[in-house]
């Protein structure tokens, strides 16, 4: 039987990102913050405002390819006006 993955969530309120960190058990402050730091040195980037990123260890410590979500607008977006010239 294939073990349960916890959620271990960090919200950055400031930035409004958040980040969840799937793994088979509960993981300290700074295993969570290792695995943070080294997805955002792989992407070269910090991640967008607002955006939430999915990360996944393996019971060995690596890593599963993450997902991106990027939050959804608040506003309405209005139809695309055709040019009149």
């Amino acid at each position: 039987m294939k073990a349960q993955n916890i959620e271990n969530t960090i919200v950055d309120e400031a930035n409004r990102r958040t980040y969840v960190i799937m793994a088979p058990r509960v993981l300290t402050d700074g295993e969570i913050y290792k695995v943070i730091r080294q997805e955002i040195l792989r992407r070269g980037s910090p991640l967008a405002e607002g955006e939430t990123i999915t990360l996944t260890v393996t019971s060995s410590g690596g890593r599963i390819t993450p997902v991106a979500e990027p939050e959804p607008t608040s506003g309405s977006l209005s139809p695309a006006v055709p040019d009149p010239t």
